[in-house]
């Protein structure tokens, strides 16, 4: 082989295809480490940008649906701090007020929560409580005790936060949540049935606890004498209207209990509204989401109350009424139902066109200051509609055009809030004290104000229960 030829052999052979796959390969590794750098910037941007809005951004402060106020941030003390109490309340402030909150409850009630249980018949019912009614004894003294729920005739299924257990009842049982809500002052029931997309709350009934409210009411009329008229009306419930008739049983009988507290009555007058509402129970007369009773209700209550009281009522063409769509009560906070929430109401109620002076007062008949006898529901939440009448801590009077020389004060639970505005046509003044934040002696302030007439105004659950004691507490107590 010649000189030029060996130099011509020494030259690279290099191999085209194999570099071309190199090449595919590099840019694959390329293409993935690039996907990576992108996917940890992309997550560590979520986590930065969600840390930055849960940190900085407003919480929400109040449940509208539910109707109470969320966790507040906890105040730092050592002695909170030490006990693990302060770190335990940025906990619970976190979970309770997380954004959006409204919007994921609704999912989970429209969504999740049905999926829970079954339902059975025609009438879809559901229970949400513990399974038993609770009764109120007036025997010895003792306090409220539990029995249980009365059977149903049908074969169904209960769900309840830990077991499921074969039953003779048509619901679907959930524990009720503990929650701190306005609502929870002796009218709402420890078992709630949601049927025909109404709640209704379970009774439990009191023969011997309606006695000592009658009692009660006995006493005040002995120590006002004659010179006051003195009226009993305690308010069915919604339950003794629209529970479906196969369970019935489910609930104890108001009727019964009210005739029982009105035989037992002396001197005392009983307004017996009972078969006043049944007359009217296809009218929206009841909420359906909340555990009051509507404005129609009370209107049609305070119409057979003027007849008793032989004074003189205005028909509900004389007011203006006001329609307020969209309401969802205290019934949909206890029990999250799905048929609640997605089913809301017309909140109705009537304002008087006669001219009235309010004055507010505190719940010792002190700082007056004038206010209007509605409140604006332009502020409010749609869970807080009820709130127009005005809240239960406070003493309101109300004088009007009805120049009869009669004046009413009003015993009530919040089922007398609205009866106010539908009584402006019949006394000259009203004053209107809720018994369980009265911080008087309740004779002498009746006497203190001259009043003609004095209605206590309670439903049932609060004349044969825990609210009953209110009226006797203040009908002995001590000021100064």
């Amino acid at each position: 082989m010649s000189e030029n030829n060996k130099k011509n052999d020494s030259s690279i052979d290099i191999n085209l295809s194999s570099g071309k796959k190199m090449s595919k390969r590099r840019r694959q590794m390329l293409i993935k480490h690039y996907m990576a750098v992108f996917n940890v910037c992309l997550i560590a941007f979520i986590f930065v940008a969600g840390f930055v809005y849960l940190l900085f951004f407003k919480r929400e402060t109040v449940s509208n649906e539910e109707n109470r106020e969320l966790t507040k941030f906890p105040k730092f003390t050592v002695s909170s701090y030490v006990k693990g109490d302060y770190t335990q309340g940025i906990s619970d402030w976190y979970d309770d007020t997380v954004h959006g909150r409204s919007s994921i409850k609704k999912f989970i009630s429209s969504h999740i929560l049905p999926l829970k249980g079954r339902k059975f018949g025609e009438d879809n019912i559901e229970l949400y409580g513990n399974g038993t009614n609770k009764e109120n004894s007036g025997d010895n003294g003792e306090e409220s005790v539990d029995k249980p729920a009365p059977a149903v005739t049908t074969a169904a299924k209960i769900t309840s936060a830990s077991t499921e257990t074969a039953a003779e009842t048509t619901t679907t049982v959930t524990t009720m949540p503990d929650i701190n809500n306005p609502a929870a002052d002796g009218e709402i029931a420890n078992n709630i049935v949601v049927a025909n997309n109404r709640g209704l709350m379970l009774y439990g009934g009191g023969k011997e606890s309606g006695l000592e409210y009658a009692a009660s009411l006995n006493a005040y009329k002995a120590a006002l004498g004659d010179g006051v008229n003195v009226y009993s009306m305690v308010c069915p419930t919604a339950v003794s209207y629209y529970m479906p008739e196969n369970y019935r049983n489910l609930s104890a009988d108001e009727k019964s209990d009210i005739d029982n507290i009105n035989s037992a009555l002396s001197g005392v007058v009983p307004v017996d509204i009972f078969d006043t509402l049944l007359l009217h129970k296809n009218e929206a007369i009841y909420s359906r989401t909340d555990h009051h009773w509507q404005p129609l209700g009370a209107y049609y209550a305070a119409e057979k109350f003027a007849e008793t009281a032989n004074v003189p009522f205005a028909d509900l063409s004389e007011y203006e009424t006001v329609s307020l769509p969209g309401y969802v009560g205290t019934l949909y906070g206890y029990t999250k139902s799905a048929a609640l929430i997605n089913n809301p109401e017309d909140f109705v109620y009537y304002k008087p066109r006669i001219n009235t002076v309010t004055t507010r007062y505190t719940t010792a008949f002190t700082e007056p200051r004038e206010d209007s006898l509605l409140l604006d529901p332009g502020p409010m939440a749609t869970s807080s509609y009820y709130m127009v009448f005005g809240g239960d801590g406070q003493i309101t009077h109300v004088n009007t055009d009805c120049k009869n020389g009669r004046t009413l004060v009003i015993f009530k639970d919040s089922y007398g809030n609205a009866l106010l505005p539908v009584l402006t046509s019949s006394f000259e003044n009203i004053y209107l004290c809720d018994i369980r934040y009265f911080d008087l002696n309740a004779v002498s302030f009746v006497q203190q104000v001259q009043a003609t007439d004095l209605l206590f105004a309670m439903n049932t659950f609060s004349a044969v229960g825990e609210n009953r004691k209110f009226i006797e507490a203040n009908r002995t107590r001590q000021v100064g």
